[in-house]
């Protein structure tokens, strides 16, 4: 069948614009980049750049309550495949890229009194970079705060560290012979119980079962975690064990490190999560648990109540 010329010259225009499409991507050098925005209640507004990219999804965090409806989704819809916004997040991940002086403009007030009263960003796309993730300060915080900050940082990597030495020391004798060799698997076998849903916090969920592992002292707890679609990453952080003696009495909890093969869970991924654990000497028979899967803030997302090892 043939066409009529006058639409040959369409149709010729229709494929090359698809083959510019098709060849237009993420340049391979672009970094990802990871920042903080402190806002000044005694400085002027201005518009702050945020720079995305098609497929990269973008991460907006505030250390103050915003009004979500504050942002015109209407005006980012052409521009975006993901808009997510909360009380005190912002979640994009755009659909093209964004030239300079085309992009839209993102006003984002905060709820409650105070100053500044909004920020704004001017949305635009640059080949070196993109903002993966950006915290927003509204207040600005004191040397002294600053400080306090820092200190709680450095003694919980410490404890972190506490954490990894053992790991380390443990994947030198890796596999089941390693086990064996270890004494984390003794002849006694492994004990396996299936533990009840658990709790888990708006915006994640869990799949598949959750399995408790035990040989001699050495507990592993292993369960599936699912980062819905339209929210923040989940980055794990470490599992807190709270022993509730037979008396009532709440004894001292004890900090795991998360194992997960990915980072970070991104939106509208699952992975496997494994926590390897151990019941303190001291612990009275009768005992039973409160197990609690953190984030790197410190934040629960999933609850264990009355776990008996």
């Amino acid at each position: 069948m043939s066409l009529p010329s006058s639409v040959i010259p369409v149709v010729l225009v229709a494929l090359v614009g698809s083959a510019a499409v098709a060849q237009t991507g993420t340049p391979p050098g672009r970094e990802r980049k990871a920042r903080q925005l402190t806002l000044r209640a005694e400085e002027p507004p201005v518009l702050h750049p945020l720079r995305v990219a098609a497929r990269e999804l973008t991460t907006v965090t505030f250390d103050a309550p915003i009004v979500p409806d504050s942002v015109d989704r209407a005006a980012l819809a052409p521009f975006f495949s993901r808009v997510g916004v909360y009380a005190d997040a912002l979640v994009l991940k755009a659909s093209v890229d964004l030239p300079e002086g085309r992009g839209p403009v993102i006003t984002v007030r905060f709820a409650g009194e105070g100053a500044p009263a909004q920020v704004g960003f001017v949305l635009t796309t640059v080949d070196a970079e993109v903002d993966s993730q950006v915290e927003v300060f509204r207040h600005g915080r004191t040397a002294q705060e600053l400080g306090k900050e820092l200190a709680d940082l450095r003694a919980r990597c410490a404890v972190t560290e506490a954490g990894f030495a053992t790991l380390r020391a443990q994947c030198a004798l890796s596999g089941l012979g390693g086990a064996v060799l270890s004494g984390a698997v003794t002849p006694d076998g492994v004990a396996v119980k299936y533990l009840l849903k658990p709790i888990v916090q708006p915006g994640l969920s869990t799949v598949s079962s959750h399995v408790l592992y035990r040989s001699g002292s050495t507990l592993v707890l292993a369960t599936t975690l699912s980062n819905p679609d339209e929210t923040r990453p989940w980055v794990p952080g470490f599992m807190r064990a709270t022993p509730h003696a037979p008396d009532g009495r709440v004894l001292t909890p004890h900090e795991y490190p998360l194992l997960m093969r990915e980072r970070r869970l991104e939106p509208g991924a699952r992975a496997p999560v494994v926590v390897e654990w151990s019941v303190p000497p001291e612990t009275p028979p009768g005992t039973h648990f409160t197990l609690e899967l953190m984030d790197t803030t410190g934040e629960c997302s999933v609850r264990w109540e009355q776990v008996t090892p």
